[in-house]
């Protein structure tokens, strides 16, 4: 007897949707108690799936972070533990190559990063825009498909003639038509491949790669004008970090890394990034109408989403912006897997405090799709939470990494969070399960903890040739100001 309808989209392998956002903090969802930003369709997608409170990216910063979601690799295995353009990469094997092989159509649709310029790396066909700043005689950036898309609108101007800093916290509205905006943009794309594009006769796998909330921050207005008017909190500041900026006044980049900041230029700073976000969600929300919406021919077929970003934002937290760090704000990250047309999770598996990281992106969805996860993937299959089910492995801590003006390496437990400076061979832990913004530094006060968490360090440098780590030279901050961000004035 033939197959009904239902029946044969049962039967059929799962479409997969990997979203990713660039440099959203963890704790900018609704659903992770943000009573402020507005992400109502996320918020949704992930009470229907399961939550991931505790996912990290073990390098904050984009390079090495998409290179762990391609290949399913720590740093130390792919080889890049900081910043650094124009380095091809050649990982055994990657996400997309692994799902176009078992049949998959696979597209990137936004950033990529990585080297050279229109490398695929497994993917079937990639629509690539790595910024809005277009950068023609750049080595590294001289491809921008949006850039092309909006001259074939008749926009002649360069995007950035607003001229906000990529990297700062400087704002102001969006400057031209509402749908020339590069996150309309990109929804734009995702239904035309998705509705128009795609090969009917197999699975997809779509890596939707928004740019954004990642500066400029240049939202559209009115989602601008929605967070001006909001009595937004002001940042976090521990007893350890810079004090009051009414008491400094340096004068600092727009785009420094280190504050203290203007208390105004940060609330506006945080306005338009939540603008920027809730913008996306909305984006989000269209383009699954669109491919899903009533009468649509492929609204029963099952598919898997992902949605996680590469690193988050300090945002004037701690009298920090921008990322690399190990603190919360910069190394957690939203992190939630879930399903439409697939079995439903069940209600007491739906928020999970699994320490979950960017390496386990690719065994995850892998393994949602049926596929052999490759012996070189690093990460864990999160797929069995989805049942109800323990992971086949657990880890009890996750290390992270980034090098650069504020080298820094850190463990992260289920209760603490360890952070080391290699420049100063200073120190910082935290008790998470109790002073979760992590504002104040006990490395001087338990001897015990702090013990253990450098032992966990020790194993993962051990065998490192680029650095030394020697307990009699570590110097515990006790709460104090790091001289890694605020070095002391010498002595004249």
């Amino acid at each position: 007897m033939p197959s009904t309808t239902s029946d044969s989209a049962s039967a059929r392998r799962p479409n997969i949707l990997l979203i990713t956002t660039d440099q959203q903090r963890g704790d900018c969802l609704g659903i992770n108690g943000n009573a402020y930003i507005e992400t109502p369709n996320l918020d949704h997608l992930a009470s229907q799936g399961v939550n991931f409170t505790r996912g990290y990216t073990t390098c904050p910063v984009c390079v090495p972070a998409r290179r762990t979601l391609l290949s399913g690799q720590s740093p130390d295995t792919h080889g890049l533990r900081k910043y650094q353009d124009g380095l091809e990469f050649n990982p055994p094997a990657t996400l997309p190559g692994e799902l176009s092989a078992a049949g998959y159509q696979t597209q990137l649709i936004g950033k990529m990063h990585l080297h050279p310029q229109g490398k695929r790396y497994g993917f079937d066909n990639i629509v690539l825009s790595e910024t809005t700043h277009y950068r023609p005689q750049s080595e590294f950036q001289k491809r921008n498909d949006y850039v092309s898309w909006l001259a074939a609108q008749g926009v002649t101007r360069h995007p950035h003639t607003h001229g906000i800093n990529g990297n700062g916290r400087i704002t102001r509205p969006w400057g031209m038509e509402e749908h020339l905006h590069i996150n309309n943009w990109m929804a734009e794309e995702a239904v035309r491949f998705l509705t128009e594009r795609r090969d009917p006769t197999c699975p997809v796998f779509l890596h939707l790669s928004f740019f954004h909330p990642h500066p400029p921050l240049v939202p559209l207005d009115h989602y601008f004008q929605r967070y001006l008017s909001k009595d937004l909190p002001g940042p976090t500041h521990g007893m350890w970090s810079r004090g009051e900026p009414e008491l400094h006044r340096p004068v600092i980049p727009p785009d420094s890394a280190t504050g203290p900041y203007d208390p105004e230029i940060i609330r506006r700073a945080t306005a338009a990034y939540y603008a920027l976000i809730n913008h996306i969600d909305d984006c989000i929300a269209y383009i699954l109408e669109r491919w899903r919406g009533y009468g649509s021919p492929d609204g029963n077929e099952p598919l898997y989403i992902l949605f996680s970003s590469d690193h988050g934002e300090m945002m004037g937290d701690h009298q920090l912006f921008r990322k690399s760090l190990g603190y919360e704000a910069s190394a957690r990250v939203p992190f939630f897997l879930t399903g439409l047309g697939t079995p439903p999770v069940p209600n007491e598996a739906r928020s999970s405090q699994e320490l979950v990281c960017w390496e386990d992106v690719a065994p995850t969805l892998l393994d949602l799709a049926g596929v052999a996860i490759p012996p070189s993937m690093e990460g864990i299959s999160l797929a069995p939470l989805l049942r109800g089910e323990a992971p086949a492995q657990r880890r009890d801590h996750i290390f992270g990494q980034c090098g650069g003006h504020h080298h820094n390496l850190w463990v992260t437990t289920a209760t603490h969070k360890y952070l080391w400076f290699p420049r100063t061979n200073e120190e910082q832990l935290f008790n998470l399960a109790v002073d979760p913004k992590e504002c104040h530094d006990i490395s001087g006060d338990d001897a015990g903890t702090l013990d253990k968490m450098r032992n966990l360090l020790a194993t993962h440098v051990a065998t490192r040739k680029d650095l030394t780590y020697k307990r009699e030279d570590l110097k515990p901050c006790r709460n104090q100001e790091p001289h890694i961000f605020w070095p002391q004035p010498t002595a004249a």
